[in-house]
């Protein structure tokens, strides 16, 4: 088959016309086989030259993947199996990304972590469940993980804690308290340091006047189902009673 002409159609690509058909090659592999000295490509070669290409392509595509934001094997893969490429192919082109270093388990685990604790509310153990997902190991992990003072996740949990406070002032003592319980331990953070934040916080809310009207109105004076139902919604039978003497 006689090479016609090479046409640029992208980054790294040409389009090479042969008499009957064209490819679109990339250039390493255009160079590779000597393309630009080669006036007639037989058949055989053809088929090499088309199985080189589609190594390159997965390879090319993985590059840009990881170009915008740093990936670990598990993405990558996912991300090129859908794409629809063979998983050999797949396979070796992971490979060259280690070999050439654009895989790194650790600067993949600190940024991730870095990045989590200034850009998210998680806690620590939420991001190391993350991270596990990703089938990272956990001696890795833990080693970027205990690092990190402990200072900084009192510090994330008390901007959390003041953020709901704000959010929840319609709510009882109690049930703010055990909203952040649950909020934070699904987040992620140390029961023992939950406490401890949780127990220093100053919590005045107004709600109780307003679910005791409520419960009045519902129960038609009728006490004990107006204590029952307040007690319910987390208030103490001290407050409840209180407020009949208001």
């Amino acid at each position: 088959m006689k090479i016609n002409k090479f046409k640029k159609v992208g980054k790294n690509k040409y389009k090479v016309i042969f008499d009957n058909t064209e490819l679109t090659l990339y250039e390493d592999v255009i160079l590779k086989y000597d393309l630009l000295i080669k006036n007639d490509v037989d058949i055989d070669l053809i088929d090499k030259i088309v199985e080189e290409n589609r190594s390159y392509d997965v390879y090319e595509t993985a590059l840009n993947y990881i170009e915008i934001k740093m990936r670990n094997k598990k993405e990558i893969y996912k991300y090129l199996s859908n794409k629809g490429f063979d998983e050999k192919l797949i396979n070796e082109s992971i490979k060259k990304l280690e070999k050439a270093g654009f895989i790194n388990n650790k600067s993949y685990i600190t940024a991730f972590i870095n990045d989590k604790i200034n850009l998210s509310n998680d806690g620590p153990y939420k991001i190391k469940k993350s991270l596990l997902d990703l089938e990272f190991d956990e001696n890795n992990i833990d080693d970027y993980l205990y690092k990190i003072d402990d200072n900084i996740w009192k510090e994330k949990l008390e901007k959390i804690v003041n953020k709901k406070k704000s959010i929840m002032k319609s709510k009882s003592y109690y049930m703010f308290i055990n909203k952040m319980k649950n909020d934070l331990y699904n987040l992620g953070y140390d029961k023992d340091m939950i406490e401890s934040e949780l127990s220093k916080i100053s919590y005045v809310s107004n709600a109780i006047e307003k679910d005791f009207e409520k419960a009045k109105k519902k129960y038609k004076d009728d006490k004990t189902k107006i204590i029952n139902s307040l007690l319910r919604k987390g208030y103490s039978y001290e407050e409840v009673n209180n407020m009949f003497t208001k």
